[in-house]
């Protein structure tokens, strides 16, 4: 799952932006007007990747563009 943390930011363009990228498997959310998530995990940069292992810890996290390919090799590792 994804979640768009920017309001202005629509969610169809970031959908469009992964299916460009051969990412049609991605879960999409809209969440945080408030900027209260971004806080709750220390983002302060556009691309910031979090993955949240199903126990709730944090098994990955870019603070820059991160490829599609590495996404998908710390999603398998956590799957």
């Amino acid at each position: 799952m994804a979640v768009n943390t920017l309001p202005f930011i629509a969610l169809d363009d970031w959908k469009e932006f992964w299916k460009s990228k051969d990412a049609e498997d991605v879960t999409w959310a809209q969440a945080d007007a408030d900027g209260e998530l971004l806080r709750q995990f220390g983002v302060f940069s556009l691309g910031t990747t979090i993955i949240i292992a199903r126990e709730g810890q944090i098994s990955y996290r870019d603070d820059g563009a991160t490829p599609y390919e590495v996404l998908r090799a710390n999603v398998k590792d956590i799957s």
